[in-house]
């Protein structure tokens, strides 16, 4: 008996789909990189609810006939490839003809367009759930706009696992921003909700990098550029000072298609050596521009996954190109602190002849002019050392005084030793930090660091539960610079931010923290909030989790263990401690209490 049976078109197109649309990111993506391919000099992107519920592209590109615009929503149906040599040299964005057939399988999806070439009206057509609903003329202007609705309103598994409108728009901006980079030329806006987000004119790539980055980072960028047979390298990477310790800020392009590479990552990693800190990540701007014979890019549905033929070589011209581009501008230390800048080797131009170096010489230099003044002065000093140093006699009086001073130190001494004697009887105190108690089945060693945390953390964590925590104004806010990504995520969270303690404003790309969490040290705040910005970058966190995890930042920085004065407030800390319901363990999981027993201290001796 057969079994095996042809999927229908309709399974088949949402199987297809969901390798090609992940996310509202994808279609932005797809849709973006269609516009480029027919030549639009202007695309406008309006977000509704972070792509989940409305997603608009509209370009002046040049747009399609009646009967292309149908076709272009059959699977695998594409104007770029004729014949299978074609997949060797592809220029285009796009290639594998299942853009628009993925999308229009997965969501409600209207298009207008009209060819450059047409004199009469142009066509709109509205696919929903991979179906045609609906063809006619309309009248629109030169190009293709399209708007997507309710994505996988039909696959109502896959818009559970859809994160939050923040996140999602994070994910379309970083499309949005790739695709920009890689064409300056082009006008490009971007809209979420109504709010102008980029307004991006025709410019140069120094230009386009400052307006999405911010206008502070055009003098943090390097130019780098190298011409070779078989690659040519150009673009920025980051001054080795603005490194920083999350990834955001890292963009591969081969001939205008971004890509992602772990291998040439390295090699940019590899000349930044000993000029950034450990685990830190330098920010790069590179365009490669190859024959596209000798790159495959037909390995992953996004494109960014690409093999290079002559890997290896383009390694050591990155690598070495990057060093240069560093050492030119002086960015590389010096062995030498001291360096003469007369010694250096000046840089030769173009059609520039080499002139023979001057030899400069100062004949009234005398190398045995200052020796006698350095004679006579260390006779001065010996001098003085004799009569003041180890040749000084002290007086009776002297001697006596002395003496005085020795009983005292050892009447505090003795003090000292019996006060530490008494002490010990009860509890003792280990470096400060560690409380030795006696209990029932041994020696009970409590880490009071560990257990400070735990307290300040139920404290907050109930506070957190009923009202804001308690915070302190700054008598100097701190400013603190982020990229996009960052500043989104602090602004996505602030309402729990503000409950937690943090009162800050935004500012274009600078986050200004006027109030902190009362608890928090302030020579530790900078820290913490840096700490707190990796968590806040997180996609899988729900509110109480995020709580949780800012909290735990927040008392990892609030400073050195307690001090004790008096065994009694020893006694009142444990005491305390053992209130908590869970005093167990501290809020990072690790113990806060160790039990020695005596049958452990007998098989020690």
């Amino acid at each position: 008996m057969n079994v095996i049976e042809l999927l229908s078109e309709h399974i088949s197109n949402q199987i297809a789909a969901g390798e090609v649309i992940q996310r509202p990111s994808s279609v932005v993506k797809e849709l973006l990189e269609n516009a480029i391919d027919a030549g639009a000099t202007e695309i406008k992107v309006h977000i509704k609810n972070g792509g989940r519920t409305n997603i608009v592209i509209q370009d002046n590109g040049k747009g399609m006939s009646p009967d292309d615009a149908i076709l272009s929503f059959k699977r695998h149906a594409t104007s770029k490839l004729k014949d299978v040599d074609d997949l060797f040299k592809m220029q285009t964005k796009g290639f594998r003809g299942e853009a628009l057939a993925s999308i229009g399988a997965i969501a409600q999806v209207s298009m207008k367009t009209k060819h450059k070439d047409s004199n009469g009206n142009g066509i709109q057509i509205e696919y929903s759930g991979g179906k045609l609903v609906e063809k006619e003329e309309c009248v629109c202007d030169i190009g293709t706009l399209i708007e997507v609705k309710n994505i996988f309103f039909n696959v109502p598994a896959r818009r559970s696992f859809l994160k939050s409108d923040s996140i999602e728009f994070n994910h379309i901006r970083h499309e949005f921003e790739r695709i920009a980079m890689a064409h300056h030329q082009v006008k490009l806006s971007l809209s979420q909700n109504g709010t102008e987000i980029y307004n991006l004119a025709e410019s140069n790539l120094r230009k386009r990098i400052t307006d999405i980055l911010g206008k502070n980072s055009n003098e943090k960028l390097v130019p780098i550029s190298e011409e070779t047979d078989i690659i040519s390298i150009h673009g920025f990477v980051g001054k080795p000072e603005n490194a920083k310790k999350t990834r955001g800020e890292q963009y591969f392009f081969v001939n205008n298609r971004f890509f992602k590479h772990s291998y040439f990552h390295h090699a940019i990693a590899k000349a930044f050596t000993q000029l950034i800190p450990e685990k830190s990540h330098p920010s790069y701007f590179v365009f490669f521009e190859i024959n596209p014979a000798k790159i495959d890019i037909n390995i992953h549905p996004t494109k960014t996954e690409i093999n290079f033929e002559e890997g290896k070589f383009i390694y050591s011209i990155l690598l070495s190109s990057v060093r240069q581009a560093l050492g030119k501008y002086n960015i590389a230390p010096t062995i030498d602190f001291d360096v003469d800048h007369s010694f250096d080797v000046p840089q030769s131009k173009k059609n520039e002849e080499p002139k023979e170096p001057e030899i400069k010489v100062n004949p009234s230099y005398n190398p045995f002019s200052s020796f006698e003044k350095k004679n006579i002065s260390h006779d001065n000093k010996s001098v003085a050392l004799n009569k003041q140093g180890f040749g000084h006699q002290h007086s009776p009086e002297d001697w006596q005084n002395f003496y005085e001073i020795q009983e005292e130190q050892k009447e505090v001494e003795n003090k000292l030793i019996q006060e530490e004697s008494s002490y010990a009887k009860q509890d003792f105190l280990l470096r400060d930090r560690y409380i030795i108690t006696n209990s029932k089945s041994g020696l009970l060693i409590i880490d009071s660091k560990r257990a400070r945390q735990r307290m300040i953390y139920d404290e907050m964590m109930k506070q957190f539960v009923t009202k804001p925590i308690d915070s302190q104004k700054l008598l100097f806010p701190i400013e603190a610079e982020y990229n996009k990504d960052e500043i989104s995520s602090w602004n996505g969270a602030h309402n729990l931010l503000n409950q937690l303690g943090f009162q800050f404003k935004i500012e274009k790309n600078t986050i200004i923290f006027e109030q902190l969490p009362a608890c928090l040290d302030e020579n530790e705040a900078r820290h913490c909030i840096a700490d707190i910005t990796k968590v806040l970058l997180e996609d899988d966190a729900d509110k109480g989790e995020l709580a949780h995890e800012i909290v735990v930042k927040v008392i990892k920085s609030t400073g050195q263990s307690v001090q004790f004065k008096t065994n009694e407030e020893i006694q009142n800390f444990i005491e305390v401690l053992f209130s908590h319901s869970d005093h167990s363990f501290c809020p990072n999981g690790k113990p806060i209490m160790q039990t020695i027993t005596l049958e452990q201290l007998t098989s020690n001796f």
